[in-house]
């Protein structure tokens, strides 16, 4: 054999070999990493906002009473459906009162604990925290005021009766308009 055909051979024997399978590399995927786990950019501070509190005695305050009554008032005309609905919402007032005592309270709770924990530290704070708990324990004594009055429809509350039972005297007034019209016309009359 020469060398020549040495090769030759070598060519025709790797012109004939089978190529192999496809083998598939794997995918290289990204993983991305959260930098917040590795970064504080913005302290405990930014870590602690707390979702702003809702009051309840707002909550109620704000809804619009004479729109209420008004629908109401034409939708159920009678005088024992306003006295009985004004009592539900002092009935109303008064649990939104009661909701906010008790978050008064757990913030009283909370201010004494922490002038327990700075007791000797520092005199100013111990007095700020001293005066905050006056202001809470007076705006607590109010709340507790105005529930009492409330029984009478008076107080904070008075507003929302007055508005919604001006409502509901629109909304009777309505009604009687249509309903008066309705049967001068003739159109709905058997």
């Amino acid at each position: 054999m020469s060398f020549m055909n040495f090769f030759r051979r070598s060519k025709t024997i790797s012109a004939t070999v089978v190529p192999a399978p496809n083998v598939q590399q794997p995918e290289h995927t990204v993983k991305y990493i959260d930098r917040n786990l590795f970064v504080d950019e913005g302290g405990e501070l930014q870590h602690r906002k707390e979702a702003p509190s809702v009051n309840p005695l707002e909550t109620f305050l704000h809804q619009n009473f004479e729109l209420m009554g008004f629908q109401e008032g034409y939708s159920y005309p009678d005088a024992e459906f306003l006295n009985g609905k004004q009592k539900v919402l002092r009935s109303d007032f008064r649990l939104s009162i009661d909701r906010l005592m008790d978050t008064k309270r757990l913030e009283i709770g909370e201010l004494n604990l922490q002038l327990i924990k700075i007791a000797g530290i520092s005199a100013i704070i111990e007095a700020q925290l001293k005066e905050r708990i006056k202001q809470v324990e007076i705006q607590v004594h109010e709340l507790d005021t105005q529930k009492i009055l409330s029984t009478e429809g008076e107080g904070i509350v008075s507003g929302a009766l007055h508005h919604y039972r001006t409502g509901f005297i629109k909304g009777v007034e309505r009604y009687q308009q249509e309903k008066f019209f309705a049967s001068s016309t003739g159109l709905f009359n058997q």
